[in-house]
């Protein structure tokens, strides 16, 4: 079970002022066993000025605690925010190099039909290959299996 709550609904100056009552009762008891009248309380009051001062200054490790994790939780938004901009140019810069990427192999892609395109032209004369061969490498370079199927019909 937690106290941690009390630390919401009670101001901090009554933690500061139960600190100072409670070392003020400290040092009344000091004095007070000089006092005839007030010796015979001197040990209550040092009892529940000792206790009053533990009590408050828990209490205020606990709201120093509470600022210093305060503090770390917005150090980390903070840092956590800084990341998402920089994951977003990040992100950016990733698309940015393959859509150039892309654009470079499709130009290159291009390049190396033109060649083929230019230099093929010059050996097409020069080589013979049997029809049924150019028809088989155009269907299957286009997909066209089924045409294949059709064309092949037993004699």
């Amino acid at each position: 079970m937690s106290i941690f709550w009390i630390l919401t609904f009670v101001p901090t100056f009554v933690f500061n002022l139960a600190l100072i009552v409670g070392v003020f009762g400290l040092i009344v008891a000091a004095v007070a066993g000089r006092v005839p009248f007030i010796a015979q309380y001197k040990l209550p009051i040092q009892l529940l000025a000792f206790a009053l001062t533990i009590v408050a200054v828990f209490f205020q490790g606990a709201l120093a605690y509470k600022h210093s994790v305060a503090v770390e939780v917005a150090e980390l938004k903070l840092k956590l925010k800084n990341a998402e901009v920089k994951s977003m140019q990040t992100n950016t810069e990733i698309v940015e190099k393959i859509v150039s990427d892309t654009q470079i192999i499709r130009e290159k892609g291009q390049t190396i039909t033109e060649y083929v395109d230019r230099e093929v032209v010059k050996y097409n004369e020069r080589c013979i290959l049997p029809t049924e061969v150019i028809n088989a490498h155009n269907m299957a370079a286009t997909l066209k299996l089924d045409e294949a199927a059709t064309e092949e019909k037993p004699k």
